[in-house]
């Protein structure tokens, strides 16, 4: 149905609606709810979408080309519609709306500061109580990394209330001095709380106002000789010192303030976000949206609703790279959640602008990242679907062999996870057993001893990949039928070559694998022939370097068998000292001769021999 039908059907209904704030809904042939929306006033805001070329809004053709009624909902006031349409997202999920997923990534650190001894806890979500709290922060692991540390220099407790209350006797973390044990009254509540605001000053990012205290105190403690007190604050002021080192203060501005930079590309729209508390950049977050389809100012004033309905801390600033909808209404409703002032801001320069400007660059960094990653996985899909395999390809290995008429045999195992190489998972293989130039069998004695070391340690790939043609591939086999390995996808990969043999054709690949008799030919463009081809040329690259590098190695240690005088056992004696040829080399006479075993005429004879062949 074309565009001019849709507003025709549209109109009449559109017609009746309110001139009052409320939620309005459009719906498609089957009454489900595809995309829900707020307005001041519902008629004005709803018959915009039918005016060609409206707010430059070209992805509104494939909302109204589905759009078949228009419900609506009033409401008393603007705030109470932003509060609507947010349930309304979550409950029905509409396609063109932006949905952000309450999976509660980011995390709070909470003071319980109305206790007497209190205690610092990592929460989800701040509550309306007598709690401190400090965040958000994108990273639990970090947080809690953080509190262990401060553990170490402020020990706080960690036991819960209940548990402080019934102890008798303290636990282990006062012995490994993690806690000052207030259980049983080794610490009061004063001594407690000057720890409590110590730890307070380094959450709040005032850091070197409390290196200059510890100072002072530490100056003082010298002062009265209470030297114990005077190097237990040495050593917090030390640790503290060397974790500073590691931060940055990015605002000088005191100010709460969160950053949304946009980047966007058609429908798919990444929003980062960056948190600022206490002069301090605390952490950032990237929230990825696939179905963008309207402006991304309307977008971006949804995600805004939806954050801070979700528990997020609402700042004194909220800082984005494009102008709000509704900006007004948002900041009308966010004071009141925060019982303070809140302003949204589009910067034009000053340090808010080189925030938003580092949110921007993160944003199209994670953009680029998710793009990636999707590539990558339509290229595995491919493949799994093109090889027939059970299981998704998520972990490729691939092995190739290197020789030189069967001399310094190597072979490499090269590991991508989610298309992507993971090199700390590469490995190297001398061939044991086969001295002759039979590439089957040094294929064949490498993955046997790799299969049967991933059926021990319950590690093996989804799929198998040999640098080699079909012969290469029944070595694999063989070796998985021997061990009794099934379901294990398996593949060999060889270059098309010209008619000659010799020239390989750039852009084909044979793949041979179980289910088909015959080879298949991919080329062109293809995701999967890329991504196969990258992972066989690395596993060639990888094997090619350590071959080359061996026979360097035993190049170069053929040098030293040639000179008169120097035996095997001074000759591992000399490399081991030295490192390589190119080390001996540089060592003068008196050196070497301090070296067990040489004399001073043989160092002279040792100099002399490898200067003439350099």
């Amino acid at each position: 149905m074309t565009q001019r039908s849709t507003k025709t059907r549209l109109e009449t209904q559109i017609a009746k609606l309110p001139g009052e704030p409320g939620v309005y809904l459009f719906k498609d042939s089957k009454g489900r709810v595809i995309y829900v929306g707020k307005a001041k006033e519902l008629r004005t805001r709803v018959r915009s979408y039918l005016r060609d070329g409206a707010d430059g809004r070209h992805h509104i053709q494939f909302l109204l080309a589905r759009a078949v009624t228009v419900d609506y909902m009033v409401t008393e006031t603007e705030q109470e519609a932003l509060i609507l349409e947010n349930n309304l997202i979550k409950k029905h999920r509409p396609r063109y709306n932006i949905f952000l997923r309450d999976d509660k990534t980011y995390v709070n650190v909470r003071l319980n500061i109305d206790h007497p001894f209190p205690r610092l806890t990592v929460v989800r979500r701040p509550r309306k109580d007598k709690a401190r709290y400090f965040g958000p922060y994108a990273s639990a692991g970090s947080v809690r990394a953080t509190l262990r540390m401060l553990g170490r220099v402020f020990p706080l407790r960690t036991c819960s209330d209940a548990e402080l209350a019934g102890r008798e006797r303290p636990c282990l973390y006062y012995h490994i001095k993690r806690c000052p044990a207030p259980c049983v009254g080794f610490i009061d509540e004063q001594a407690y709380r000057d720890t409590v605001n110590r730890v307070t000053m380094f959450l709040k990012g005032r850091g070197e106002e409390l290196i200059r205290s510890l100072k002072d105190r530490m100056d003082l403690e010298s002062a009265e000789r209470r030297y114990e007190a005077a190097s237990k604050t040495r050593d917090q002021l030390f640790s503290l010192q060397r974790t500073l080192e590691k931060q940055r203060v990015t605002s000088p501005q005191e100010a709460e303030r969160d950053v949304f930079g946009v980047y966007r590309e058609k429908e798919r729209m990444v929003i980062q976000a960056l948190y600022v508390r206490d002069w301090q950049l605390s952490g950032g977050e990237s929230f990825y949206f696939d179905t963008a389809t309207l402006s991304t100012s309307e977008h971006l004033s949804s995600f805004i609703n939806q954050y801070y309905q979700s528990g997020a801390v609402i700042p004194s600033e909220v800082v984005v790279s494009v102008e709000v909808e509704d900006k007004s209404v948002l900041e009308t409703y966010l004071r009141g959640r925060r019982e303070g002032p809140v302003r949204i801001i589009l910067p034009k320069r000053g340090e808010r602008r080189h925030l938003l400007d580092l949110a921007l660059k993160n944003a199209r960094a994670a953009f680029e990242d998710r793009d990636r990653s999707d590539r990558f996985k339509e290229a595995l899909e491919e493949i799994q679907d093109v090889l027939e395999l059970k299981s998704f390809p998520r972990r490729i290995e691939c092995f190739d062999v290197s020789n030189l008429r069967g001399k310094q045999a190597v072979a490499s195992r090269v590991t991508f996870i989610g298309g992507e190489p993971v090199k700390s998972l590469y490995r190297h293989y001398k061939v044991r057993t086969v001295e002759s130039a039979d590439d089957y069998a040094m294929m064949e004695e490498v993955l046997e001893r790799r299969i049967a070391r991933g059926i021990k340690e319950g590690d093996l790939p989804d799929l198998l990949m040999v640098d080699g043609g079909k012969g290469q591939l029944g070595v694999a086999l063989k070796v998985l039928d021997r061990l009794g390995v099934e379901d294990l996808g398996v593949l060999g990969i060889a270059k098309v070559k010209e008619h000659d043999g010799k020239r390989r054709v750039r852009g084909k690949e044979r793949i041979y694998t179980t289910h088909l008799r015959e080879p298949l030919l991919l080329e062109g463009g293809s995701g999967a022939l890329r991504l196969l081809q990258r992972i066989r040329d690395e596993a060639h690259r990888f094997a090619i370097t350590y071959h080359k590098k061996l026979r360097s190695k035993r190049l170069e240690e053929s040098v030293i068998d040639a000179i008169p005088g120097v035996g095997p056992l001074l000759k591992r004696r000399l490399l081991k000292t030295y490192g390589s040829v190119a080390g001996l080399r540089k060592a003068s006479v008196a050196e070497l001769a301090s070296i067990q075993g040489v004399s001073r005429k043989l160092a002279v004879r040792i100099q002399e021999f490898l200067a003439h062949r350099s």
